[in-house]
């Protein structure tokens, strides 16, 4: 029996925009907003996910972070997304419901 090695994938971060924000209980919420591209294969098209990561002002070494499976194969729609998402300020927490209320709404619009 052989084993097969997994077929590794070569994923970029890009830090896009950070935002200091202050949440209903007037604590100061530091938010990163990362744009993803990965790579399956040389040969494949990239595909772009999200990340987003938090941080409380008084503790900036604990991050809570979440981030979306791939949202597009067009850098200029996933950057359209991204954008916003760090207009609204979305944390973590919602990151990925959001995510799928839009992409959801566009969807029926094109159909």
């Amino acid at each position: 029996m052989s084993i097969q090695p997994k077929e590794s994938m070569m994923q970029k971060e890009f830090l896009i925009e950070t935002r200091t924000v202050t949440d209903e209980k007037g604590t100061l919420l530091n938010l990163k907003y990362y744009l993803i591209e990965e790579e399956a294969s040389p040969a494949a098209a990239p595909l772009y996910r999200i990340c987003v990561k938090k941080s409380l002002s008084e503790h900036p070494g604990v991050e809570e972070s979440a981030s979306t499976p791939p949202v597009s194969d067009s850098e200029t729609r996933a950057r359209q997304l991204l954008r916003r998402l760090i207009t609204n300020a979305v944390t973590p927490v919602c990151l990925l419901e959001i995510v799928d209320d839009i992409m959801t709404k566009e969807d029926m619009q094109a159909s």
